[in-house]
Order: structure tokens, then sequence, then C-alpha cells
């Protein structure tokens, strides 16, 4: 995978190039390896957020192809896009939707998640004449979506109404990553206990469906029928368990050199003068900035992997464009091309090792990845 980001990148027509290269291929053997630590559990492949920024309809088309039993998105609006993507396998939207969006939903099969009582007698208003398959989610301690255990019992006449609809109970983990589990191990005697609630009441969903990547990985998922994976999909983790499996990051984000001059002793770059150049050196301009995804609070703390080497990010972060600092006589020219996130999870300019450096996680950096990033895919 790494020869293929050495290969000039080809000009852009208006003079800016900034690629990230997805490789397909990664994708479809990362949901094999979840798969595997399931146990064999089916997969809702979570595309959410343009799948995390690698590209949804690209990415989606892949997981279904590798053999996930459906893609779960946020928003209505991204289901519909992957339809029109032509991609026709079962799409849960986790938001869940109002009763005036069901019509929709249901002409494009899409499968929604019913996230509280709110909207039970509309629901069941509304299904007989636009049928949809449901998922109905528990809140067993995230806080956000869900129906509360507590308000269960009251609202049972109402799921009764809508059990020939409802396929699936999901809920969702708030510390799977945790080291300790016992919050997490909490939540899941909640969830059983409900799941029992709803089968003494006659609903009994052929799917469940608590844990996500993490969950996965640290024996959290029970009796679940399913899993809801995200980012390890896409080879990234926060866990040591998810490296374990042989996760492999799909994604390396390419800028090409816009501009290199050589700038003597004591030169500033970048607004507010942030970096001053301590010896001639040569500065290379990429045209990539925080417009793109690209954290403005990199520079001067991150580096970029050129020529089997890594030279540091010098100056702020502009909106279109950032600066690396090289030595004088380093071979560099523009349209060279220079790898901002790099497919090395070892790599000091890998997705998750600048997470480490910000005091953040992966999903922030790659979900921000603007969709103006051209997007190459491998198979």
């Amino acid at each position: 995978m790494n020869e293929q980001y050495l290969e000039p990148l080809k000009a852009h027509p208006e003079g800016r190039a900034l690629r990230a290269e997805v490789d397909l291929g990664r994708i479809a053997r990362n949901l094999k390896r979840i798969q595997t630590a399931s146990g064999g559990r089916g997969v809702w492949g979570v595309v959410k957020a343009n799948a995390y920024g690698h590209g949804s309809v690209p990415v989606g088309r892949a997981l279904a192809s590798a053999g996930a039993h459906g893609l779960a998105v946020s928003s209505l609006e991204e289901g519909l896009e992957l339809r029109q993507g032509g991609i026709e396998c079962p799409i849960l939207v986790l938001g869940g939707l109002r009763p005036e969006a069901l019509p929709v939903a249901s002409a494009e099969g899409l499968t929604v998640t019913m996230v509280g009582p709110e909207h039970l007698a509309e629901y069941a208003q509304a299904l007989p004449d636009h049928p949809l398959r449901l998922h109905l989610k528990l809140d067993t301690g995230m806080g956000r979506f869900g129906f509360l255990p507590s308000e269960l019992g009251e609202c049972l006449p109402g799921l009764r109404r809508l059990a020939p609809w409802i396929e699936g109970v999901m809920g969702h983990f708030a510390t799977a990553d945790d080291p300790d589990l016992g919050f997490a191990h909490r939540q899941r005697r909640i969830f059983e206990t409900c799941l029992a609630q709803l089968a003494d009441a006659g609903i009994r969903p052929g799917q469940s469906h608590h844990g996500n990547s993490d969950a996965c990985f640290r024996g959290l998922l029970e009796t679940d029928t399913h899993l809801r994976p995200g980012l390890a999909l896409f080879g990234l983790t926060t866990i040591p368990e998810g490296r374990a499996i042989g996760l492999e990051p799909a994604l390396a984000l390419v800028a090409e050199v816009a501009r290199v001059k050589i700038v003597p002793s004591g030169t500033t770059v970048g607004y507010g003068r942030t970096f001053v150049a301590p010896q001639p050196m040569q500065i290379a301009t990429l045209a990539c900035g925080y417009a793109d995804g690209y954290r403005r609070d990199l520079g001067n703390r991150g580096v970029v992997g050129f020529a089997g080497r890594t030279f540091p990010v010098v100056g702020r972060v502009s909106m279109d464009y950032l600066a690396v600092a090289l030595p004088l006589g380093f071979p560099v020219s523009p349209g060279d091309p220079m790898t901002l996130f790099s497919p090395d999870p070892d790599a000091p300019h890998s997705v998750e090792r600048l997470a480490q450096t910000l005091g953040t996680i992966p999903y922030e950096l790659v979900c921000a990845l603007h969709r103006r990033i051209t997007r190459r895919y491998f198979p």
C-alpha cells in the first residue's frame, strides 16, 4: 500500500492537489477480522459522517460486497445518499426520524430506530400505510436517545401495536473503551433485563445489538445477535485489544507541494509569526489547511512523511495551506506528494499518533476530512 503514495499526484487543473487515498481491500479485511472476533455475528457497518471521512458510498458498497449484514447511518439524508449510490442492503438510521419522514424512509426501504416514546402513537398510525422495519433503542446508560428502563413498562401497550414492524432492539455502551468495565457490565445487565421484559410482553425481535467495536474486542457482546462496529472497520482503534486482531488503517491523506522556497535564518512563517527559522532552510507549502479538516493546532506540532522521512509542520496551519520545514539540499520540488496522515499505525503521522499528540481521538481527525478533498479508491 505504501508504494502507492510515493507516486507523484496528478496536478489538479486549478493548481491544487489534495487526496485521501482509501484502500477498500483493507476495509473488507477489517470487516472479516471483526466478524471473526465477534464469533460470526451479523455486522451493521457504521458509515455515518461520510464513512468517518472515507467516503460513504464507495465504502458502503465495499462493506456490502464483503458480507456486512447492513449499514448504519445517522440521518435520513445519509441513508438516502447510500440508496442513491445504488446500495441495496439494509440501512439502519440510528438517529431516529420524525413521523412525517416515514413515507420517504418506507419508500426507500430504510430501517428506522425508535429513539423514545414521544412518537409511539404517530408511528402506529403511519406504519400500516408506510411499512418499514424498526429497531427499538434502549437507554441503558448513555443518557441520550432511547427508552429509559423506568418508562418501558408504561410504553408496552404502544410497543405491542408496533411489534409486527420491530425487527431489533439495541443499546449503546458509554465506556466500552474504559479499562474499568464495571459500568459496561451494568449496562449489559440493564439491557438483558429490558429484553426479558419485552419478551414477557410478547415482543421478541430477531435481532439485538448493544455492542460497538470496543465491546466486540473486549468480550461484551454476550447475547447480541449483531454488532455495530464503526472506527474499527477503517483500521483505527483506541484500545490495545483492537490493534491485536490485526486491523489495517485504510486511509492516507496526501498533499502535493505547491511551492518550495529557501529562507534565511530568522525568517518567520505563517500567521502570528509562531515559527522562526533557526538556520537557513527550505519551506515547502502544501495545499491543505483547516478548511480541509487538517487541525489548526497541528501547527508546530505535527509532522508529515516524505521520501522515507518525517519533517515538521511549522507555523500556524491556515485555511488552505500549511508549511513544512526541510533542510537545505534535501531534494523536494513542486508537485511532490507528502503524506499528512499515514496508514502505518506506528508512524508519528498516523491518525492514532496525531490524535494522541492533540489529546483527542482518531474519530475527530478522520470525520473532519472535508468533502472537497478528492478521494481515490483502491480495491
